[in-house]
């Protein structure tokens, strides 16, 4: 594999990338969903051989070279859940405000959460010379970006729930991606 390409494979159980390291190894990472947050504690105590053996599991089937990453990997192997922060009502108080994920964290497959960071800071940075500077400026900051970090929010926790597409939907992604992809980097290029 080409240094500083990165690979993604929808599995038909669980996502999973890579990519090539400057020492010569492979950095990854696997997606298995779950209906629900395991309880705390127990992906913890999942020693390095149940890790290997549940990711094998997930990847029997699928092409690419995930069983060989996998297997190579130094261990020990370890995982955490990923999920969603609740909904911060109040994103200001009279000393402070908060913004980017703070406000408003995404789902790390989302790859938004960089994105509503920097929208938040150029918004904020215009304030002054677009509000009036009273206490109501922050609210209407939070006004102004609530709908669309909702937004981008719910959208980054379905694609983290659909990383295992069922029958249809790997046939209708596998179709669409391949375009979504040539599109965006000839969309790169042209810059």
């Amino acid at each position: 594999m080409p240094a500083r390409e990165f690979r993604m494979q929808f599995g038909t159980r669980c996502f999973f990338a890579w990519m090539p390291s400057p020492d010569g190894g492979v950095v990854w990472f696997a997606n298995p969903p779950m209906a629900r947050e395991p309880e705390h504690g127990v992906l913890a105590t999942m020693g390095d051989a149940q890790w290997r053996r549940w990711l094998h599991d997930l990847m029997t089937g699928d092409a690419g070279p995930a069983h060989h990453i996998i297997e190579a990997a130094p261990g020990p192997l370890a995982g955490w859940a990923t999920y969603d922060v609740p909904v911060v009502r109040r994103w200001h108080n009279n000393r402070m405000i908060i913004i980017g994920d703070a406000a408003h964290a995404t789902a790390p497959s989302a790859d938004q959460g960089a994105a509503l960071a920097l929208e938040d800071a150029v918004i904020l940075a215009k304030m002054p010379t677009r509000l009036p500077r009273h206490p109501t400026s922050l609210s209407t900051r939070q006004s102004l970006r609530r709908d669309r970090a909702e937004r981008v929010v719910k959208h980054g926790a379905r694609s983290a729930n659909s990383k295992a597409a069922g029958p249809v939907g790997r046939v209708i992604r596998d179709l669409i991606l391949p375009v979504v992809f040539n599109h965006a980097a000839k969309t790169a290029e042209s810059r």
